[in-house]
Protein backbone atom coordinates (compact mmCIF):
# COMPACT_ATOMS: atom_id res chain seq x y z
CA UNK A 1 0.00 0.00 0.00
CA UNK A 2 2.93 2.33 0.67
CA UNK A 3 3.83 2.47 -3.03
CA UNK A 4 0.24 3.37 -3.89
CA UNK A 5 0.17 6.14 -1.30
CA UNK A 6 3.55 7.48 -2.45
CA UNK A 7 2.27 7.53 -6.01
CA UNK A 8 -0.89 9.38 -4.99
CA UNK A 9 1.11 11.96 -3.04
CA UNK A 10 3.49 12.45 -5.98
CA UNK A 11 0.51 12.94 -8.30
CA UNK A 12 -1.09 15.44 -5.90
CA UNK A 13 2.15 17.43 -5.80
CA UNK A 14 2.47 17.21 -9.58
CA UNK A 15 -1.01 18.73 -9.89
CA UNK A 16 -0.03 21.41 -7.33
CA UNK A 17 -3.01 20.42 -5.19
CA UNK A 18 -2.83 21.15 -1.47
CA UNK A 19 -3.77 18.48 1.06
CA UNK A 20 -6.60 20.72 2.24
CA UNK A 21 -7.95 21.00 -1.33
CA UNK A 22 -7.86 17.24 -1.85
CA UNK A 23 -9.41 16.72 1.57
CA UNK A 24 -12.18 19.19 0.72
CA UNK A 25 -13.04 17.25 -2.41
CA UNK A 26 -13.07 14.00 -0.43
CA UNK A 27 -14.92 15.42 2.56
CA UNK A 28 -11.93 14.77 4.82
CA UNK A 29 -9.85 17.16 6.92
CA UNK A 30 -6.34 18.08 5.77
CA UNK A 31 -4.90 16.36 8.83
CA UNK A 32 -6.40 13.03 7.72
CA UNK A 33 -4.93 13.39 4.22
CA UNK A 34 -1.56 14.09 5.86
CA UNK A 35 -1.84 10.94 8.00
CA UNK A 36 -2.77 8.85 4.95
CA UNK A 37 0.20 10.15 2.95
CA UNK A 38 2.57 9.56 5.89
CA UNK A 39 1.28 6.03 6.38
CA UNK A 40 0.20 6.93 9.91
CA UNK A 41 -3.32 5.64 9.31
CA UNK A 42 -4.71 2.72 7.36
CA UNK A 43 -7.25 4.24 4.95
CA UNK A 44 -10.24 2.39 3.58
CA UNK A 45 -9.87 1.04 0.08
CA UNK A 46 -12.79 3.26 -0.99
CA UNK A 47 -10.90 6.34 0.26
CA UNK A 48 -7.76 5.39 -1.66
CA UNK A 49 -9.86 4.70 -4.78
CA UNK A 50 -11.58 8.08 -4.46
CA UNK A 51 -8.23 9.81 -3.98
CA UNK A 52 -6.85 8.13 -7.09
CA UNK A 53 -9.82 9.10 -9.23
CA UNK A 54 -9.73 12.71 -8.06
CA UNK A 55 -6.05 12.76 -9.05
CA UNK A 56 -6.91 11.35 -12.49
CA UNK A 57 -5.48 7.92 -11.72
CA UNK A 58 -7.03 4.49 -11.48
CA UNK A 59 -6.34 1.56 -9.16
CA UNK A 60 -6.23 -1.82 -10.85
CA UNK A 61 -5.56 -5.37 -9.73
CA UNK A 62 -3.34 -7.31 -12.09
CA UNK A 63 -2.05 -10.86 -11.94
CA UNK A 64 1.35 -10.92 -10.24
CA UNK A 65 3.01 -12.60 -13.22
CA UNK A 66 2.00 -9.62 -15.38
CA UNK A 67 3.74 -7.05 -13.15
CA UNK A 68 6.98 -6.92 -15.17
CA UNK A 69 5.03 -6.17 -18.33
CA UNK A 70 2.85 -3.55 -16.63
CA UNK A 71 5.85 -1.87 -15.00
CA UNK A 72 7.65 -1.80 -18.34
CA UNK A 73 4.66 -0.16 -20.00
CA UNK A 74 4.33 2.40 -17.23
CA UNK A 75 8.02 3.28 -17.20
CA UNK A 76 7.97 3.72 -20.96
CA UNK A 77 10.62 1.07 -21.54
CA UNK A 78 12.50 1.10 -24.83
CA UNK A 79 9.69 0.86 -27.39
CA UNK A 80 12.17 -0.13 -30.11
CA UNK A 81 13.62 -3.06 -28.20
CA UNK A 82 11.74 -6.32 -28.86
CA UNK A 83 10.53 -8.31 -25.88
CA UNK A 84 12.33 -11.35 -27.35
CA UNK A 85 15.76 -12.01 -28.76
CA UNK A 86 17.46 -14.72 -30.78
CA UNK A 87 19.65 -17.25 -29.05
CA UNK A 88 23.34 -16.46 -29.48
CA UNK A 89 23.76 -19.53 -31.75
CA UNK A 90 21.00 -18.31 -34.08
CA UNK A 91 22.54 -14.86 -34.49
CA UNK A 92 25.56 -16.18 -36.45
Amino acid sequence: MNEVLKSLKARRLELKLKQSELGGKLGLPQSHISKIEQGATDPRLSTVTDMARLLDQELMLVPREMLPVIKSLISGGDAHKPMWSLDEEDEQ
